[in-house]
């Protein structure tokens, strides 16, 4: 993969671009959460080569949500059954994407078509469970979901404090997150690793 991004710089910015032209909020999250799973990765040791897809997959989690219509990303209320349905696609859109641009992305792929993966099993799109589910997914689940309840949602009108979003981190251990990854990932938070 780094050949590839040596020989193509702008290849991955291009998608990156994509997201922000379709949808900016869901852009602005998306660099949170690039940069929360790279603190992530770090703190875990992961390698260099690893990082580096991991922000990537942290990036562009969400690029399938370009397949998914505005309406249903602006809604404020509860989605129907189909509009649930179209959400549910976005990973393995997203992911689909990147293994049509290059089979060198594979492991930036594969993060971000398991970022909706549980840890016991009930996510989707495959029904992953435990470390079947890759690790750049699993760190990718973790930190979405802070960034995701520490900011106003079009769906949920009030975001939660950090040590609210820990807390329900540490509900879910187990259930939805890898609780190694959640202890790693408070451990960050309380340290001040995430800054004001």
């Amino acid at each position: 993969m780094n050949a590839l991004l040596e020989t193509h710089p702008h290849l991955l910015p291009a998608l990156e671009d994509a997201v922000r032209v379709y949808d900016g909020k869901t852009s602005r999250h998306s660099v949170r959460v690039g940069h929360l799973a790279d603190l992530l990765g770090d703190a875990i040791n992961l390698g260099f080569a690893d990082r580096i897809s991991l922000r990537w997959a942290g990036l562009l989690h969400d690029l399938g949500k370009i397949s998914v219509s505005e309406s249903i990303l602006a809604k404020t209320g509860p989605l129907t059954p189909d509009e649930w349905r179209e959400v549910q696609r976005h990973p393995a859109v997203g992911s689909d994407i990147l293994r049509n641009v290059s089979p060198h992305l594979g492991p930036i792929a594969d993060g971000v078509r398991a970022h909706h993966e549980w840890f016991d099993g009930s996510g989707y799109p495959d029904g992953l469970a435990d470390e079947v589910i890759p690790l750049i997914g699993r760190i990718v689940a973790v930190v979405d979901v802070f960034d995701s309840l520490t900011h106003r949602r079009a769906y949920r009108d009030h975001h939660y404090s950090r040590g609210a979003a820990l807390e329900l981190l540490h509900e879910e251990a187990g259930s939805h997150f890898d609780p190694a990854l959640v202890a790693a990932f408070t451990d960050l938070v309380t340290a001040g690793a995430l800054g004001d």
